[in-house]
């Protein structure tokens, strides 16, 4: 019996996952924003961590290495399987079809070990559909404000009050909330600070995080929703121009995160304020 009792909410998945765990042999695809524990049901499962940054060239043998290595009843984990050239995930679901894989140096198809294997991204639309359809796909769904301050309160528990703020802030990301926990820890030693109340979780995330316990935006977040009610819409560029950055690093730390669930969910308790 797997026990998925560490990980908070997801009562679905959990359920899902241990249906494919015990009687399923297809491959299982999680599907979820970054930080949401797609990794964390992997490792409940045993899964064998592939580091697929090694993987992202255009010939199956970067893949095939791993698979080769493995040993039957393995299951292994690819995690942002989206990275991974469409030349190669074709090749993979082929492979994962049939059970074999082409030697070059012995010149016939052997076969690969009796193994399993999770994928996880948080991008759907760069998979084959015909990769998606050989899965089983598990989607984890937004955590509850309940659920995250559970997720706060059972890693940091000298946190005592203040974890409403910490949620708002962390835009519904579980990952993201616990960085920032551990980060208010880490102030509350410096100012010398005994318990940890709201007033000080309220401090640090404005004195050394730059972030509105009120709306849990910090000023440059706060400056490009501002301008998206005012305009309905900003570009990559108009973002870059508006905080002077460049236009990759607009791209990844804003407009990315803008246009999450977690933005929209954040939007849709009202507690960014609209204009």
């Amino acid at each position: 019996m797997i026990d998925f009792s560490h990980i908070v909410g997801q009562s679905h998945a959990k359920l899902a996952i241990q249906d494919w765990y015990n009687y399923e042999t297809q491959p299982l695809l999680i599907y979820a924003s970054s930080g949401y524990g797609k990794t964390k049901f992997a490792k409940s499962l045993g899964a064998i961590m592939i580091d697929t940054t090694q993987l992202r060239s255009d010939r199956m043998n970067s893949i095939l290495k791993p698979i080769k290595e493995s040993e039957d009843g393995d299951i292994l984990f690819f995690d942002e399987i989206h990275s991974l050239q469409p030349k190669i995930l074709e090749q993979l679901y082929q492979l994962i079809d049939t059970g074999e894989y082409y030697s070059t140096e012995l010149g016939i198809n052997l076969p690969i070990p009796n193994i399993r294997f999770i994928f996880a991204t948080n991008i759907i639309a760069p998979l084959p559909v015909a990769f998606i359809s050989r899965c089983r796909m598990v989607e984890l769904k937004d955590y509850t404000e309940e659920e995250l301050q559970q997720i706060i309160h059972n890693a940091y528990p000298e946190i005592e009050n203040g974890l409403e703020t910490i949620v708002r802030a962390s835009k519904g990301v579980p990952r993201t909330a616990l960085s920032l926990a551990k980060s208010i820890i880490a102030g509350a030693k410096t100012d010398k600070v005994l318990k940890i109340d709201e007033a000080e979780v309220n401090n640090i995330l404005e004195t050394r995080m730059d972030i509105n316990p009120k709306t849990g935006l910090n000023s440059k977040e706060y400056m490009i929703i501002q301008k998206t009610l005012e305009r309905g819409s900003l570009s990559t560029t108009a973002v870059a121009n508006l905080l002077k950055t460049t236009i990759k690093d607009a791209q990844t730390h804003y407009i990315d995160k803008l246009r999450s669930a977690e933005w929209l969910a954040v939007c849709g308790r009202g507690v960014i304020p609209r204009v």
